[in-house]
């Protein structure tokens, strides 16, 4: 009795040890595993849309702190496009044609907004509302985003 033991013994670890040995098979693989090291689809250019000092005036908004006794803000940014390489030439065109439109646009939506566009951490409305805005003039396809850089606002 005590030798079938021992056998059922060494059996089983015979064949635990050749399990272990021969692993699970080749890793599996996960299509997002390379996608960490997969080059952008596309690179874009920062093309220049200019500086703008802006005096905003605020609408009485209760309940907004920082600008309690203020009724204007000046607002100073720089404004860029993203734009692909390819189409950078004709932007570059519609820029020329249209950099008094687009100033003037980008001056009225930046008056109309409100103290609480004006202070989110990314200004997504307030890009969103000037990407709407300009695309019309610069191309829907050729303006991929807009960077609003070097945000500086103060109380007038």
């Amino acid at each position: 009795m005590l030798a079938v033991f021992r056998n059922s013994r060494t059996a089983f670890a015979l064949a635990f040890g050749l399990i272990a040995a021969s692993g699970c098979g080749s890793k599996s693989k996960f299509k997002f595993d390379c996608m960490d090291v997969l080059p952008a689809e596309e690179e874009l250019n920062e093309f220049p849309l200019g500086q703008y000092k802006i005096p905003v005036p605020l609408v009485d908004t209760p309940g907004h702190s920082r600008f309690g006794g203020c009724n204007r803000l000046q607002f100073d940014f720089e404004l860029f496009a993203l734009v692909s390489p390819k189409e950078q030439s004709q932007f570059k065109d519609a820029w020329t044609r249209h950099e008094g439109v687009i100033r003037d646009r980008v001056i009225d939506i930046c008056r109309r907004a409100t103290a609480d566009e004006l202070m989110e951490p990314e200004l997504s409305t307030l890009k969103a509302r000037l990407t709407d805005a300009l695309a019309t003039q610069l191309g829907e396809r050729r303006l991929r985003q807009l960077l609003i850089n070097n945000v500086v606002s103060q109380e007038l």
